[in-house]
Parts: structure tokens; C-alpha cells; sequence
């Protein structure tokens, strides 16, 4: 089995990742992803279909009719096609509307919503106008509310919350040099002492980048507050002592013109796509703030970034599904309309069995494991795999169905809408297209979060596994190589679905039962490999990702058939055909697991590795000679 931090599995891998495991979540996993990895799925976390709450859903739809209504009568033309910045006048309008604080709880003066209605809000947003949907989603998900909502004192709420409800806030954590790495972290907040020793206040230095809600244009604030994240040292030569060791904090920090000229506004960053977004390039020169800044006390400042991403994760697959849908609409009428050799190209099997019927089925199983994950959320339980897994699989699938919407158009798709609109119907294909492809990187990029993912995955086979590598006795030792022996041979044999599940359609159960058997064929692969591999297993990024692959495509399997069967017994007239949907997402994903089964095993893994330092030391150069990339 891999070492256990103690055992240097993750030393190995650098400090940024020794101090991610520190600052995990070490709680353990008892989600449906988790019970896939054990081997043994949970069905009955997942049947029935966990409901929303009534009261919920009636704000969810008064909320969403208000904003249909204001999206309409409100929004120029120009914003909505990022032609134009949302001005300060549309900014006090979505303040009036509530779109600050629209999960503020109701005691507070917010409007309350769950996780489950404000992803279906951020949503529509996201699909109307991508720049008013981020700046909203990154106020209400990762914005300074956050922190001060779910650990801030009575007194720091008090203190802060009032504004915070009625402009835009901002999250600065990304610098130049560190992107999920945060032991390159740079800024750092210097303790400040009174005569007698004790912190009175920090003095934050460093420079963050891509600071959503930031800056209105270079040199001019937006946000009223900063949530930064900073390193908590006593002096910045601490920074360089490795025998110091990382305290984070976040600290809400008022922005440039609101009385501390020392956060300076060096530059608005401006984007290929997401042309109304408000993002900054920000510098901290000595800036003074209290103790009541800092939120969550010292050290806590990493873990809270990351809980905040978690619920971020989730608006982004709901809102990756809603444009999902946007762009099926956009594919199914072309293909209606446009005529090709003799027919419709929707008719073409390339167009529509290639292009259209994974868009429809990829838009249906998006929404069932955004709000499965959602859902979690709401009712207090551990969401970290189901809410990486939505934003991965969503953020994929939404960009396939986004390039085949674009090449389904041809040139009228990468024309612009506005160029097109002179002399046609002109669904806004380009603006979407350069929107969407951000998906994949924000909130953890695809290839971080499949990493992520199997190592919690992992977390009871480390904690098992850590006597053989970890330094323990040899009576621990054996211990756990019988664990693991009779683990192995257990896992050979199959157990029944649950009695509920058995009145479930056919179809449904054998796919189910593919799930079972397939989880405990992924358990078995898991043992092999941490024994074949050892230490270098968390080196082994290409298995780890096959991994997450076949343990993310068993879940989506099971969601969407519990998603669907709670739509059908609602008696939703619109779902009646859903089941077709839901056998054949689960078609296509059992050839994609097979696959990756059979990878594991079969690959160029090493060969590419060898391939990969000879590149990197020169030995293709003859490749690019004639090229300059700086240019």
C-alpha cells in the first residue's frame, strides 16, 4: 500500500502537496463515492432519491420567476453579450433583487436558499449572461460571505455581514507562481504585537492574481471587501525557514479606495472569453488590518479555501449542465433544419447518433449528479467526491457538447452571432464557446481533482496500510497483510441488492448489479496496484486517473437511474422517455469502464514517461526548430 504522510508517499511528491494533506478535511468518507472505492456501494444512500425541501423549492421558484423578470427588463443587450460592463446602476438593481446574499440565511435578512435552489439560480444566470452569473456565483460561493457566515464570530457577522449583502465581494488566493501549490504562497501576513506580546493586528504584503469581483477597470475598485489568503508569520524572513512550518489565515480586507490606499489595483486581467468579468491583478504594500479581520483564527485559512471550493464545484457542474441543455437546443434545431446530401444532418448517423444523443444524454446525467451533490450539501453531509466528480464530469461532457455544437454549425458557429444576426437566426454559438471553456480549469482543473478524488478514495486503504510502510510493528504489520488478504478474497464475492431496489425495472437492476460487481473489481484493482506500485504509486498519475474514471462513471450510473425513477414516480409527464436516456448513458459507460479496466494493465504509461524527460531535456528540439513561442 502507499505511505501515509508519515511515510513519505506524499513527502515525496513536494511540500504544496505535504501541506494539502495536512489541511484536509481527515474526516472519514461515508458517501456513495466512498462506499464504490470500498467495494461495497451503498444503494441506499442513493435510493430513493433524497428530495428538496417544499418550503425550498416554493423560494427556489418565486426567486427564479423574479429573475427571469429582471433579466428581461434590466439587462442590456450589450452586457449580456459582453459588449459592455455591467454598470454600477445594474449592480444596485441586483443588490435590491437579493442576488448578494441569496444563501444568507433569513435571520440575517438573506433570502435563504439551499444549495440545491442556488445552484439552480446561478444556473439560469450562468445560461442568460455568463458575466452577471460569475460575478454572483463568485460573491455568494467564495466571495468574503462565505468565511464570515460559516466562521466568523457573532461579532465579525455583525460587523461585516450588512455590507456584504449588498455589492459584489472578492476571494484573492491565486499568485503568480502558485495555482493549487500552496507552499509558493507568497503573501503573508506579518503579526503585529502590542508591548506586551500580544497579536493586535497583521500586516499583509504579496501580490494576488485573478481576483474575481475585484476591480471595475485598472486602477478602480469594485468589491467593498477582500477575502485573502495569506501565510501568518512573525516576520517575511519566516517565509524561507522550512523549520517555521505554513500557518494560513483569511483575513477580509478592505479594497483599494475604502480607506486602505496600500491595497493597490495593478491591473484588471481581461480574458479570451467572459468578457464582463470583473477579475484583478492586486498588490498588498504593508496593509494594516485588526484581529476582527482575521476569520477562523490561525492556521484555518487553507482548510476554509477549500470548503468554499467544494460548494463552488457544484455551481459550476449546474451551471456546465443548464448550458449543456442550452447547447442541445441550439444542436437539435439545426439538425432539424439544415440540409445536407440528399437530407437533414440530424439524421446523419455522425450528427445525430455521434453528436445530439450523447448531448441529451451527457445534459441528463450532468443534472443528476449536481443535484445529488447539491443535495448533500443540504442536508449537512459529506459532499468532497460527489461535488469533484459533478464538476469534472459536467465541465467534460459540456465542453464535448459545446465543440460538437460549433462544428455542427460550421462556419455560421464560429462567425459571430452579431456578424451572423444581419442576415439570420444567430444562437449566440461563439460567445458560448469562448465561455465555456474556463469550466475545466476553475475551482480545481480536471486533472487536479481526479488526483484529488482517489486519494480520499484511498483514505481507508492508507489508514489500513500504514503499519507496512509507516514504521509499524511486526505484529501491526501482519495485521495488515491478512486485512488485506481477506479483503482481496472478499472481495470476490458478490452481495445482493437491498429489498427496495428490487422493485426497480429490470433494466435499472442490471445495471445496478454492473455497478456492484464493478466497484468490487475496482477495489480489487486498487490493492494490486498500491501493491505493485508501493511509494511510486502517487506518482502513477495516468492509473490514478483511470481509477477516478471508473469509479466516477459507476457512480454517474447509479445516480441518473435513482434521478430518473424519482422523476417518473412523480409522475413528471416530461420524463416519461428519461429511462431511455438513463439505459443509454449506462451503455456507453460500461464500454468506457471496461476500457479503463483493461488499461490498467496494457499501457505506454512508462514508455511515455521516458518520453516525457527526453523532451523536456531537448531531444525532439528538431521538432520545433523554426518556432519561437515568446513570440
Amino acid at each position: 500500500m502507499p505511505r501515509p504522510v508519515a511515510g513519505g508517499t506524499f513527502n515525496e511528491l513536494g511540500k504544496g502537496v505535504q501541506i494539502a494533506e495536512e489541511q484536509r478535511d481527515a474526516s472519514v468518507n461515508k458517501g456513495f463515492v466512498a462506499s464504490i472505492f470500498e467495494g461495497n456501494p451503498n444503494f441506499n444512500l442513493l435510493f430513493p432519491w433524497p428530495p428538496q425541501d417544499h418550503e425550498d423549492a416554493r423560494k427556489e421558484k418565486d426567486v427564479i420567476f423574479n429573475l427571469q423578470e429582471f433579466l428581461k427588463s434590466k439587462v442590456e443587450p450589450d452586457i449580456t453579450r459582453g459588449k459592455k460592463d455591467i454598470t454600477p446602476e445594474l449592480i444596485k438593481d441586483m443588490a435590491e433583487l437579493g442576488l448578494f446574499k441569496l444563501k444568507v440565511p433569513e435571520k440575517y435578512g438573506g433570502l435563504g436558499l439551499s444549495q440545491t435552489a442556488y445552484t439552480h439560480v446561478i444556473a439560469i444566470l450562468n445560461t442568460y449572461c455568463s458575466s452577471i452569473g460569475i460575478m454572483v456565483s463568485a460573491d455568494n460561493t467564495i466571495g468574503a460571505k462565505f468565511p464570515v457566515l460559516n466562521y466568523g464570530t457573532p461579532e465579525q457577522i455583525e460587523e461585516y455581514l450588512s455590507e456584504l449583502m449588498n455589492c459584489p465581494s472578492a476571494f484573492c488566493f491565486t499568485e503568480k507562481e502558485v495555482g493549487s501549490d500552496p507552499a509558493r504562497m507568497r503573501t503573508h501576513a506579518i503579526r503585529v504585537r502590542n508591548s506586551h506580546g500580544d497579536v493586535v493586528g497583521y500586516e499583509i504584503h504579496g501580490e494576488k492574481w485573478y481576483a474575481t469581483n475585484s476591480v471595475w477597470r485598472t486602477g478602480d475598485p469594485l468589491a467593498k471587501y477582500l477575502a485573502v489568503v495569506a501565510k501568518i508569520v512573525d516576520s517575511s524572513e519566516d517565509l524561507d525557514d522550512p523549520k517555521r512550518g505554513y500557518c494560513f489565515g483569511v483575513f477580509i480586507v478592505p479594497n483599494a479606495s475604502f480607506g486602505l490606499n496600500r491595497v493597490a489595483i495593478r491591473q484588471r486581467a481581461r480574458f479570451m472569453g467572459m468578457p464582463g468579468i470583473f477579475n484583478g491583478i492586486l498588490t498588498f504594500n504593508s496593509v494594516y488590518v485588526g484581529n476582527r479581520a482575521l476569520i477562523g483564527g490561525e492556521g484555518n485559512g487553507f482548510k476554509i479555501a477549500l470548503q468554499a471550493l467544494n460548494a463552488g464545484r457544484i455551481a459550476i457542474a449546474g451551471s456546465c449542465a443548464a448550458n449543456s441543455r442550452k447547447c442541445l437546443q441550439i444542436m437539435t434545431w439545426w439538425g432539424k433544419s439544415r440540409q445536407q446530401w440528399g437530407g437533414l444532418i440530424g439524421e446523419k448517423e455522425l450528427i445525430g447518433s455521434g453528436m445530439l444523443i450523447p448531448a441529451v444524454v451527457y445534459s441528463l446525467v450532468s443534472q443528476a449528479l449536481t443535484d445529488y451533490a447539491a443535495n448533500l450539501t443540504d442536508r449537512k453531509k459529506d459532499c468532497r467526491l460527489e461535488a469533484a466528480i459533478s464538476k469534472v464530469l459536467a465541465s467534460e461532457w459540456g465542453w464535448k457538447i459545446m465543440d460538437d455544437a460549433m462544428q455542427l454549425r460550421g462556419g455560421r458557429g464560429y462567425e459571430s452571432s452579431e456578424s451572423l444576426a444581419q442576415r439570420e437566426e444567430a444562437p449566440p454559438v461563439d460567445q458560448m464557446f469562448v465561455d465555456s471553456r474556463p469550466n475545466r480549469i476553475f475551482e480545481g482543473s480536471t486533472q487536479i481533482l481526479s488526483q484529488y478524488v482517489v486519494r480520499e478514495g484511498l483514505d481507508s486503504y492508507l489508514r489500513r496500510g500504514k503499519p507496512l510502510f509507516g514504521g509499524g510493528n511486526t505484529a501491526e504489520k501482519i495485521s495488515a497483510v491478512i486485512w488485506f488478504a481477506f479483503r482481496y478474497l472478499r472481495l470476490y464475492f458478490s452481495s445482493s441488492l437491498p429489498k427496495d431496489l428490487s422493485r426497480l425495472p429490470r433494466e435499472a437492476q442490471s445495471d445496478l448489479k454492473f455497478v456492484e460487481k464493478h466497484a468490487r473489481k475496482l477495489a480489487r484493482a486498487i490493492i494490486i496496484c498500491s501493491g505493485k506500485y508501493q511509494a511510486k504509486m502517487a506518482h502513477k498519475q495516468l492509473t490514478i486517473d483511470r481509477l477516478f474514471w471508473i469509479a466516477a462513471e459507476l457512480y454517474a450510473m447509479a445516480a441518473v437511474w435513482s434521478y430518473v425513477l424519482d422523476k417518473l414516480s412523480k409522475d413528471l409527464f416530461n420524463y416519461i422517455t428519461a429511462p431511455e436516456l438513463a439505459e443509454m448513458y449506462c451503455a456507453m459507460a460500461k464500454r468506457r469502464i471496461k476500457s479503463n479496466f483493461a488499461s490498467l494493465w496494457d499501457n505506454d504509461d512508462d514508455h511515455s514517461r521516458i518520453m516525457a524527460k527526453y523532451l523536456l531535456s531537448g531531444r525532439y528540439d528538431f521538432i520545433v526548430e523554426g518556432t519561437d513561442v515568446r513570440k
